[in-house]
């Protein structure tokens, strides 16, 4: 086979053999021979399924990739158990691996592509190349750069463009699979009679004491009714909770609850009232349908301008009531005239606000936990209903009644068999103790700037009297603290039914899945990619799966006239491709159709 149509010696760039000392049928028989010679040893059997090793690696490598996270998604960090290698470690070593064997599949994929644009199904009239395409494949199997100029050059028209992409895509793979893994701080349940304390709580009231008809409540229930009138503030009881995350279930205590109404629509003026302003300032009389009254100037600024009192019972009418007006456990109703501390100085009575309130033993169902070390005690639910006929076994009580609550909700988590209630002698008691104690008045003077009270109950409420809601909040919860932690629980299986739940905080491993998918993505493409490659070579028959094999190259001849221009090249780097890069050759074939080398194309 003759290369160009002069006779010349037609030395070829293989050092195999000295092309010079045979004659031209010789030389074209040996290439034939020397390229014939070399595809059993770069076919894809046994060398020529490397490729397909590397796509399997690339693949094993991301299954078992995917069954560490599968195993280890959800786990306590603790769970894992080696000491020197992290879970992130290996995520990032299995990922390393996969892009590698990764890479080296679109590698050979792009090598290859050099050789599958040479064959004859591509070859027409006015077939030509560039001989710089013939190097940019193998620039492109290198690196990102050289992809970036491949996909330049064919704009996609070679399927080598899709691994080329893949290439330049793989650049991101190490940031999505360091993104897999993260670490969440979750709440862990540890259930043990003895991990948490048990959240105070009564089932039955007996807070007085005495004999015959001499009856007192207890001091710490004097103390708790005087600190909820006084006090600015009154905290929740407190619980053990050994991590600061503790969980309880709904516990139900005795305890007080209140209501109070505005009556200062009802507050009643009678007589005639002098204008505002005049000289002569007749009294006023002030009062409430309950039956409390103030006495004083209309409008001078010193006298009576609070006083507490008994109720009318219309705050058993309210909504915020849920019981009648004699329940057998009703503590006490009362009524408050007169004018807020911030008026008492500069105001008159005819200014005055009125409200009834009314306090009662109920039962209470508490949500408790504590988060961060922050208590949460809320009252969730509470239940008036009582009976009050007898004890629970019928039986009338000699002084006083006892008290049970019945008819109580599934919501209130009540210990099958447990009775909550109030002791004989209890309601009587404290009813009367409230009926003597909260009364008082207070007087104030403009002039002086002084305010006096005549009881501290009395200057409790008015402290507050312009906040009665508030106050109330403070002076049942007072009173329900002291019900919970002095009353008794006859049950001696509570502590079991109700012991809370230890929350220990655990670092845990949370995979997130999405940012697998590119990963994912990208070994799959690498495998449609190599199939296609594969399928396309394994079509061609005037071409096998050289890819990269350096020795394949050194069989193909250059004609003199690129061979002449390509040494002058070789005098400074890129010399060659500058020369002849760009020149457009045709391929010159062998009689079975297999590459032997280039010619310079004609113009």
């Amino acid at each position: 086979m003759a290369f160009n149509n002069q006779e010349t010696e037609t030395p070829l760039l293989s050092p195999t053999f000295p092309a010079h000392q045979m004659s031209r049928g010789e030389v074209e028989a040996r290439v034939e021979s020397e390229i014939l010679g070399a595809l059993p040893l770069q076919c894809w059997l046994p060398e020529g399924a490397q490729p397909y090793a590397h796509c399997s690696a690339a693949v094993a490598c991301l299954v078992a990739l995917v069954s560490v996270l599968i195993a280890y998604d959800g786990q306590p960090q603790e769970s894992w158990p080696s000491g020197i290698l992290t879970l992130n470690g290996l995520v990032a070593l299995l990922a390393t691996l996969c892009r590698t064997f990764f890479m080296v599949t679109i590698a050979a994929t792009l090598t290859q592509g050099k050789w599958n644009q040479l064959s004859l199904r591509h070859d027409s009239e006015d077939t030509c190349y560039r001989l710089q395409d013939f190097a940019l494949f193998d620039e492109a199997a290198k690196g990102p750069l050289g992809s970036i100029q491949l996909l330049w050059r064919f704009k996609g028209r070679h399927i080598e463009c899709l691994g080329a992409a893949l290439s330049i895509l793989s650049l991101a793979f190490g940031v999505f699979s360091q993104q897999l893994i993260a670490l969440e701080i979750n709440a862990v349940e540890r259930s043990s009679l003895g991990d948490t304390g048990q959240v105070p709580r009564a089932t039955w009231v007996e807070s007085v004491r005495g004999y015959s008809n001499s009856w007192t409540p207890l001091s710490t229930t004097k103390l708790a009714i005087y600190d909820g009138f006084m006090a600015a503030a009154i905290d929740q009881p407190q619980v053990r909770c050994p991590t600061g995350n503790c969980t309880w279930p709904i516990t139900p205590t005795v305890g007080v609850c209140g209501a109070c109404i505005n009556t200062t629509e009802r507050i009643q003026i009678p007589g005639p009232v002098p204008p505002p302003g005049s000289l002569l300032s007749g009294p006023c009389s002030v009062s409430t349908p309950g039956g409390i009254q103030i006495n004083s100037s209309c409008d001078l600024d010193f006298g009576i301008v609070f006083t507490l009192g008994p109720g009318s019972g219309e705050v058993f009418s309210s909504h915020k009531a849920p019981l009648a007006r004699g329940a057998p456990n009703v503590i006490a109703e009362f009524g408050a005239l007169g004018l807020p501390v911030r008026q008492s100085l500069n105001a008159t009575i005819r200014e005055s606000l009125a409200t009834e309130c009314a306090l009662w033993y109920c039962l209470q169902a508490h949500n408790v936990s504590v988060r961060q070390g922050v208590l949460e005690d809320e009252v969730v639910e509470t239940w008036s209903r009582v009976n009050a006929t007898g004890n629970a076994g019928g039986e009338a009580m000699v002084g006083g009644r006892r008290v049970v609550f019945i008819d109580i909700p599934a919501s209130f988590n009540i210990e099958p068999g447990e009775v909550y209630g109030l002791g004989p002698m209890q309601m009587i008691t404290i009813q009367q103790y409230f009926n003597k104690t909260v009364v008082g008045n207070v007087t104030a003077d403009g002039y002086t700037r002084g305010i006096w009270s005549t009881t501290d109950y009395a200057e409790g409420l008015h402290n507050s009297f312009d906040d009665v809601d508030s106050w109330l909040d403070r002076l049942t919860r007072s009173m329900t603290n002291e019900v919970r932690l002095s009353g008794w629980n006859a049950s001696s299986t509570a502590a079991r039914y109700y012991r809370g739940t230890v929350l220990s905080s655990q670092v845990m491993f949370i995979v997130r899945w999405l940012w697998l998918i590119y990963p994912a993505g990208l070994v799959a493409l690498s495998v449609l990619c190599l199939i296609i490659a594969a399928t396309q070579t394994l079509g061609m028959t005037d071409v096998r799966a050289w890819k990269d094999d350096p020795l394949v190259p050194l069989c193909l001849d250059l004609d003199v006239q690129l061979r002449e221009r390509a040494r002058a090249g070789l005098l400074e780097p890129n010399g060659t491709r500058k020369l002849v890069g760009r020149h457009h050759v045709l391929v010159t074939r062998g009689d079975d159709g297999f590459p032997m080398g280039f010619a310079m194309k004609q113009d």
